[in-house]
């Protein structure tokens, strides 16, 4: 007879299972959101045609830049500004990858060849972290920042490229918020270890990354959001609500703009900036690593426009790596001189699976499996059919696409991230380095480094891996 080896946490699922009451959820402004489609025949979903989009901006009334908070002088557009002149960027989800994109935009800004300033811009999960700063890519940085959070590794001199600093630019600004020393600066372990994990409903607490993002979202920072849909422009983060299933845009613009509705105040500034970071949460609040998140809603999908609802959110991950709506509704948006839609997609991941074996050779796959293990491969599977599908989505609705992702495929003499060299040693070698020194849950600090560096490198050399 064969012993089960099982592993410590299948030992703890079987002796404790305890139920979690749902999270708290502060007084907040309700979050204008729409239900994303999984395709054009669904008909569980109402179809979320141009106007819906359009009566998403935050009075339920009016179009895109044409909102009655518009009017008030703090939020007058400048006369310089010119339209946009393109589609969408569309960011996807990548854990601690995300250090890949923010670092490709760094170095395209370097280069002075960032892609044309969208009309929208939609992110899941690691991609909405990123969103709210290539939102304001080309705008001046709020002055009210705080930077006390400040000091990751690749504030350090590396490869011959200047050490990040604060202030210098919101895509400056992203790089350094996926900086850290230690996992805990944006992940807190919850003690214990599996037991305490069964205990607590999670690996880890996003607190650290939720102060993080509110010295970084400012009241200043609310303003230049709502003054850009002023200008017409849409940022949209998307997440799972855990209740009905379904994945939902969230309308960042709009709840931006709901910082000024009647007497602004700075009692209505707070539950703003604090409801906007909670959708940030939300959207990056990967089950068993982290708590999902209750937010406050107004559905545009249900019968009454005024409906408000507090559910669950998740990862919007765990439906859709990216997300974009249907190309009627980019077009209603976009300028009416422009036929065809222009989107620039950056995939903080590889798009691809690595082998399930000990030695990366398929000759030699695992001898043995644990329910544990075999349950979680299963789950990374099913995480990349995920991405590849709406992905494909993406480049089958796009007229004109160029798009980047964690790989050198399509791009001449590109290299792969763990062959990347930083400070003398490869990603790959720091990745390892990190997992035995420092046994993170998910985030790698020296490796992140590594891929801000492999990320700024490839955008300093304007390296997409499809188009250009």
């Amino acid at each position: 007879m064969r012993w089960c080896k099982i592993s410590p946490l299948l030992m703890a699922a079987l002796l404790a299972g305890c139920e979690h009451p749902r999270p708290r959820l502060f007084d907040s402004p309700p979050i204008p959101a729409v239900k994303i489609r999984a395709f054009s025949a669904d008909k569980t979903n109402t179809a979320p045609g141009p106007s819906a989009f359009a009566v998403s901006a935050a009075s339920g009334k009016d179009s895109f830049g044409s909102s009655p908070q518009c009017g008030r002088p703090e939020l007058a557009v400048p006369a310089s500004e010119s339209t946009p002149t393109a589609d969408y960027l569309v960011l996807s989800g990548g854990s601690l990858h995300g250090a890949f994109g923010a670092g490709f935009f760094l170095g395209l800004q370097e280069k002075g060849a960032l892609p044309p300033e969208p009309r929208v811009v939609t992110g899941v999960s690691t991609g909405s972290l990123q969103s709210t700063f290539l939102f304001l890519a080309r705008q001046p940085v709020p002055k009210d920042r705080s930077y006390a959070w400040m000091g990751g590794l690749a504030t350090e001199p590396g490869n011959g490229l200047p050490a990040l600093r604060a202030g210098q630019s919101n895509i400056e600004d992203l790089a350094l918020a996926y900086s850290i020393r230690r996992e805990a600066d944006i992940l807190r372990p919850t003690p214990g270890g599996d037991v305490g994990f069964l205990l607590k409903g999670a690996k880890g607490s996003l607190d650290p990354l939720r102060n993080r993002l509110l010295a970084l979202i400012t009241p200043e920072t609310i303003r230049a959001i709502a003054i850009e849909a002023c200008r017409g422009r849409k940022l949209y983060v998307g997440v799972v609500d855990v209740d009905d299933g379904y994945g939902y845009a969230l309308d960042m613009t709009a709840l931006a703009l709901s910082a000024y509705d009647g007497n602004a105040t700075d009692n209505r500034m707070k539950r703003v900036r604090n409801s906007y970071v909670e959708a940030l949460i939300a959207s990056s609040s990967v089950p068993v690593g982290a708590k999902p998140v209750e937010l406050r809603i107004r559905d545009f999908d249900r019968p009454t426009l005024e409906q408000h609802r507090n559910n669950l959110f998740i990862d919007g991950g765990a439906r859709f790596g990216v997300f974009m709506q249907e190309m009627r509704d980019a077009h209603a948006v976009a300028r009416a001189d422009a036929p065809d839609s222009q989107v620039s997609m950056v995939v903080n991941n590889a798009l691809a699976i690595a082998p399930w074996t000990d030695s990366e050779d398929l000759r030699r796959p695992k001898k043995g499996w644990l329910i544990t293990t075999l349950g979680l491969r299963a789950v990374e599977i099913l995480e990349s059919q995920v991405y590849h599908l709406s992905v494909g989505l993406v480049e089958a609705k796009a007229d004109h696409l160029r798009m980047a992702f964690i790989s050198k495929d399509g791009i001449v003499g590109g290299e792969e991230p763990d062959a990347h060299l930083y400070r003398g040693q490869s990603c790959g070698d720091l990745h390892k380095q990190d997992e035995v020194t420092l046994h993170p849950i998910q985030f790698y600090p020296a490796y992140m480094a590594c891929l801000i560096d492999y990320g700024r490198q490839r955008g300093l050399k304007g390296q997409w891996n499809l188009g250009s």
